[in-house]
């Protein structure tokens, strides 16, 4: 993971706009630093208009760490069993205190900010990401670029996004990695998948078929004592968790709301209730005794990156379950880079982030903007968060381990996603994979709607599928592994690699060989022996690779 970089040299006014923008006479004649990597993601887009210039929008900056170079060591050596470091993570003090932003830093962006007439500046717990608010007027005069409406035509959908790259005084571009919000153009979306009438279910999956399929009977593990972090931008409503818990005799722990930025959902759930509650009630089905809370924040790149950081800052959950995501080009890269900041910060405290790869295939942005060029989820492409793909479970009449294969419903069903970023580079525990960039998945779980989750969700029984249901259950999975190795495990990629290129591999994982992800015309990545674009390195054996994870 790497921070955004800024423009070393200063850029002229005009060079930036192209259109006249009121800029504060104290900042007028001080040079710009222009931020790369904050152009609006305007492909396939026409410009309709300017937004209304007394129209309130919720933004927020994200600031530089410090000592980079040595994060990345700490990152590698927190994970390396040969190394002092092993597994000894900081905790949030100690992170701050190397690598945060100082308050000196936080001073001057704030001072940037409230001379620029923004309200509502609130600092993140870590002090690496300050939301605030204004109007676009004011928000295109601070970053010296107009805000226009814009309207995608091949998705149709309309939004509003930043012209041209914004900019900086050159007496906070030290401080300030990034601006998020100048555009609403990513929605982050969910991918549960309620079953539709179709012939070929092979059998839905409750709590005793998954304990049996995956291999976690025999562990003695409950998830007690071990907190699991959900990234929800939804509501839920507990009786539903009761109803699920109470029908599969489940002891569960608690369920605790953490709101970000005001929202909570909970009295009203809206659309993605069905995802909120698939993820609680997946985790329960594993990892029942670990104790939940769920972060519901603005579905908003501002609201977005405040729920990372305040998960980082809090450093209350183990492990952290991500259902909802949206493809790279829509994220943007300067809002991936700021979120993918604040997941480094989580995994150094020895957080477990895991995120659903998606549902459309190699063609991730086919939902969110209709286009069928090739691309991948965010966050699952983060180096620190272990991408989850999809596969279609057979198990035997006993409820054990009898198959799996590729998801692959079809353009009306739809498939695992993966792929290669085009805004992370690869780790270097991906070296073996011949790769200049990251790739995804590096695991995956059940995902089809023919073999469903079977979950109580609005007052009813489901049938649902979508890597969004694979994924909680590796939340689940690492959380007893939390308990059964007594303690904090952070990043699990580097270990699941350095299984899956060794001798035990077929020990730990069952190796998904048969399928592909190519959906909506666009020709897709094969499953096969090992590793792959499609399954990563397959889905748990639940005692063999807990075995393999001291």
């Amino acid at each position: 993971m790497r921070l955004r970089k800024l423009v070393a040299a200063a850029v002229p006014l005009p060079a930036l706009l192209g259109l006249a923008v009121a800029v504060p006479a104290a900042a007028a004649s001080e040079p710009l630093v222009a931020l790369a990597d904050n152009a609006a993601p305007l492909i396939n887009s026409a410009r309709t208009g300017d937004v209304a210039a007394d129209r309130p929008i919720t933004a927020a900056l994200s600031l530089k760490l410090h000592n980079q170079q040595a994060l990345e060591k700490f990152l590698a050596d927190v994970q390396n069993p040969a190394s002092a470091q092993y597994h000894r993570f900081l905790n949030p003090a100690q992170f701050n205190a190397r690598f945060g932003p100082t308050q000196a830093d936080v001073d001057k962006a704030v001072s940037f900010l409230g001379k620029s007439g923004l309200t509502g500046i609130e600092v993140s717990g870590n002090r690496q990401a300050i939301t605030f608010t204004g109007s676009a007027a004011q928000l295109e005069s601070a970053f010296r670029t107009r805000i226009g409406t814009y309207h995608d035509q091949v998705s149709g959908r309309d939004f509003f996004a930043n012209d041209a790259v914004p900019a900086v005084p050159s007496s906070v571009s030290d401080v300030v990695g990034g601006v998020v919000g100048l555009d609403d153009h990513a929605v982050r979306t969910h991918s549960a998948k309620p079953l539709a009438q179709q012939p070929n279910v092979v059998k839905a999956v409750t709590p005793p078929v998954l304990k049996t399929a995956y291999g976690t009977s025999g562990l003695s593990a409950t998830g007690s004592g071990v907190n699991v972090g959900f990234v929800e931008f939804d509501g839920y409503q507990k009786s539903n968790i009761t109803k699920y818990d109470s029908t599969y005799g489940l002891s569960a722990g608690s369920v605790t709301t953490v709101g970000v930025s005001g929202a909570n959902y909970d009295s009203s759930p809206g659309g993605g209730q069905i995802e909120v509650e698939l993820d609680i009630e997946v985790v329960h089905a594993l990892a029942a005794a670990a104790d939940d809370y769920v972060y519901e924040a603005p579905n908003s790149s501002a609201g977005e990156l405040a729920m990372y950081q305040k998960i980082a800052s809090d450093a209350t959950v183990d492990v952290v379950s991500i259902s909802w995501g949206a493809c790279e080009a829509a994220e943007g890269s300067s809002a991936a880079k700021s979120v993918s900041s604040a997941i480094a910060t989580g995994t150094a405290e020895g957080i477990s982030y895991f995120a659903a790869a998606g549902d459309d295939g190699t063609t991730d942005c086919y939902r969110q903007t209709g286009s069928t060029a090739k691309g991948v989820d965010f966050p699952a492409s983060s180096p620190n968060v272990s991408g989850v793909g999809g596969t279609k479970l057979t198990v035997t009449s006993s409820n054990g381990y009898s198959s799996e294969a590729t998801w692959n419903d079809g353009n009306s069903g739809g498939s695992t996603g993966g792929g290669i970023s085009t805004v992370f580079t690869a780790p270097s525990w991906q070296s073996s994979q011949s790769t200049t960039y990251r790739k995804v998945p590096d695991v995956a779980a059940d995902a089809s709607p023919t073999s469903g989750y079977y979950i109580y969700s609005a007052g009813t029984w489901e049938t649902v599928g979508g890597t969004s249901g694979a994924t909680p259950l590796w939340a689940a999975f690492a959380a007893l592994q939390n308990q059964v190795h007594g303690g904090a495990l952070g990043n699990l990629n580097p270990k699941f690699y350095s299984i899956g290129n060794g001798s035990s591999y077929g020990t730990g994982f069952h190796d998904v060989t048969t399928g592909s992800n190519t959906l909506h015309g666009t020709t897709g990545f094969s499953a096969g022996t090992g590793y792959d674009q499609v399954t990563g390195w397959g889905s748990f054996k639940g005692s063999g690779l807990s075995g393999l994870l001291g």
